[in-house]
Parts: structure tokens; sequence; C-alpha cells
């Protein structure tokens, strides 16, 4: 007599309906409010232009969307290129929610490139990265 065994449940980084993305969001919104930490720390130390703080901004928001993408496409180990845009997108969402709650726009055509790319180039590097255990 066999008897059936029930199927396994799926890991939330195998589900399709975008659940990786929840644990992700975390790691992204964490670099950036570390590298945010660390831009104001060098604003108190030396008076920079405005041209300084808009690049080093523009690097901030590419390290968070690159560790958010690079992150879920590890833990996921497929389809990275997808994985870091709605990883891109969605922390392009979170920014621009927030910077229409408190200041009343959205901000500059610039940072939705910066997010989706950081994010992609993210994503592919974290599907490709080595694994110590692989899956068997």
């Amino acid at each position: 007599m066999e008897t059936k065994r029930p199927a396994a449940a799926k890991s939330i980084w195998e589900s399709g309906k975008g659940l990786y993305l929840l644990p992700a969001l975390p790691v992204g919104l964490g670099i950036l409010l570390g590298w945010l930490c660390l831009l104001a720390g060098l604003m108190l130390l030396a008076d920079a232009a405005q041209w300084m703080l808009s690049l080093m901004l523009g690097i901030g928001l590419f390290a968070a969307a690159y560790g958010m993408g690079r992150f879920a496409a590890f833990h996921r180990r497929r389809h990275g290129l997808k994985t870091g845009l709605c990883c891109g997108a969605l922390l392009y969402g979170v920014l621009l929610l927030c910077g229409i709650v408190w200041r009343g726009e959205g901000g500059s055509f610039l940072r939705p490139l910066l997010l989706l790319c950081g994010g992609a180039w993210g994503g592919v590097s974290g599907v490709h990265a080595v694994h110590r255990n692989p899956p068997r």
C-alpha cells in the first residue's frame, strides 16, 4: 500500500508572487540609511558643493538598489535581471511615496534610472555569485 506524501510548501524565494521582495526591502533601505548617515556626517565636517552632494546621493541610491537586487537574486538563484529590476522598481516606489508625502514632489528623472540599473546589475551578479552550499 502506497501512501501519498503531501507536496512540500514552497519557500518565499521560490514563489512567483513577488513575496521575495519583502525580505530584500530592509536590505536596500538599510544600505540607503547608512549611506545617508555617512553623508550627513561628511556634511558636518566639510562644506561641499551641491553637485558633489547630488553625486554622492546618486552613488548611495545605486548602491542601495544593487545591494537589494543582489540579496534577493542570491537567495532566489534564478531570474536575476527580472528580480533586480523588480527590486529597483520597488525601492523607487517607496522613495517616490516618501518624497510625495514629505516634500510634495517626485524627484528627478535620473532617480528611477539609477535604481533600475543598480537593481538589475545587483540581480545579475547575485544569481552568478558563488554559493557555499548549492541546492541538491
